[in-house]
């Protein structure tokens, strides 16, 4: 059984309380109105993890409150606060005082100042510290521990990260009916213009197979938006803790702060009611494959429909729904993307050395 957030099972009067707590973060205890995309993820949150609605003239909850109503439960505590800092980084206005409430909130609930703490450096894109928090969930997310990062990257310049079986294995999948898991995997990869696994020098397919996986399971495409909800739905299923890479990358792609050096910058690419569906979606699975010894492998030839099925993933808000959709997004395939809210940097010497290989943005 899938390990469900405690966040998930709140419901009646703690939940309308916690809507007003998360409010007083949003507003900075009133002194703020509230922007429109902050009512969004009002509205979200409370139909994707409450079961209610919001009702933004509710009367105010002081901050101050907040242990009394979250109670002695750490790990309620957390996951309020993972909901709180998100307020912060949907627009850029009054950033720092509403990172400064969310901080007066873990005060208010017996936590230190490392959360928002946090929340500062990744508001001047000094992200250390919270990298070192994600070690574990983020190692999970991509099936190996990070620190093989560097050692592939090093393989995949010199072309000797190449795995002739890995690649055959996925060759072989073309000739596997529509719809299977295996099939659609293909579609993924050639939709993106990716490499196959198992390809020398494809660094990022090579490096993140298990987190593809995860994107077709979940059925969200490569765009900014896909990424998010990707984290979002890992979030809402992992037993471990991984809300601030939600945080983070709600961060990057809607108010253009570096979190993943790996990802370009966007602005205004987040949809509150499709990511807090991904995480209500994670949530409701019934089958955590999110662990480092998972094996998919009996699955991959199996109908896809059929593993999210046994697997208890609800198809609905899926943003990859029929086989006609693009599993690049409506954003165009990766590495050739035009928008206005896509964020040009100069190009770091980790992306210069990136040129040329497939590269996710």
């Amino acid at each position: 059984m899938s390990f469900m957030k405690r966040i998930l099972q709140v419901r009646d009067e703690q939940a309308a309380s916690i809507l007003a707590l998360l409010k007083q973060v949003a507003t900075d205890d009133g002194r703020f109105p509230l922007h429109e995309i902050h009512i969004e993820t009002f509205h979200a949150m409370a139909e994707h993890l409450f079961q209610t609605t919001f009702d933004p003239d509710a009367p105010a909850v002081p901050i101050s409150r907040a242990g009394e109503i979250v109670g002695d439960d750490h790990d309620l505590a957390m996951e309020v606060m993972n909901m709180a800092g998100i307020f912060p980084f949907v627009e850029e206005a009054h950033e720092q005082e509403r990172i400064d409430a969310v901080g007066r909130l873990g005060e208010a609930l017996g936590l230190d100042r490392t959360f928002a703490k946090r929340l500062h450096q990744l508001s001047h894109e000094a992200v250390t510290g919270m990298a070192i928090c994600l070690y574990r969930p983020l190692s999970v997310e991509v099936g190996a521990p990070l620190w093989q990062g560097g050692l592939k990257f090093a393989g995949s310049m010199l072309h000797v990260d190449g795995d002739q079986k890995k690649l055959a294995r996925y060759q072989g999948f073309r000739k596997l009916p529509q719809g299977t898991f295996g099939e659609t995997l293909i579609r993924y990869y050639d939709d993106n213009d990716f490499p196959l696994p198992g390809t020398p020098g494809a660094f990022f397919s090579n490096s993140l197979t298990t987190h593809d996986m995860h994107h077709v399971i979940a059925g969200y495409p490569t765009s900014p938006l896909g990424e998010t909800c990707v984290i979002g739905f890992d979030s809402g299923m992992m037993d471990l803790d991984m809300g601030k890479a939600l945080i983070g990358y709600i961060a990057q792609f809607q108010v253009g702060l570096q979190f993943d050096k790996g990802l370009r910058l966007w602005k205004n690419q987040f949809k509150p009611d499709i990511v807090l569906r991904a995480f209500e979606r994670g949530g409701d699975a019934t089958v955590n494959y999110l662990k480092m010894d998972f094996d998919f492998e009996p699955h991959l030839e199996r109908p896809l429909a059929d593993v999210r099925r046994d697997f208890g993933v609800d198809v609905d808000g899926a943003l990859i729904a029929t086989p006609k959709d693009q599993w690049c997004g409506q954003v165009g395939v990766v590495g050739h993307r035009v928008s206005p809210d896509l964020i040009e940097k100069k190009k770091s010497l980790m992306e210069r050395l990136l040129a040329g290989k497939n590269t996710k943005d």
